[in-house]
């Protein structure tokens, strides 16, 4: 089961993180709806994730289970 990250704060993102892993979580889009100017800012503002797990759930999940080679 995979969740999106489009949860507008770095503590409800840290809590989603806490309860189901950073392996889990994928960038989210609301695409062609634009109700989210910077929709990755919480993502770079949560302090509890290491760079490695921001950089999974901002693109590297998505490219490990679609096959994508990065």
């Amino acid at each position: 089961m995979y969740f999106d990250s489009l949860i507008f704060t770095p503590e409800a993102l840290r809590h989603l993180a806490a309860q189901v892993g950073t392996s889990q979580i994928m960038l989210g889009s609301d695409y062609p709806f634009p109700w989210e100017m910077h929709p990755v800012d919480h993502v770079f503002a949560t302090k509890s994730l290491t760079d490695a797990q921001k950089a999974a759930i901002l693109g590297g999940n998505a490219a490990r289970v679609l096959g994508i080679k990065v």
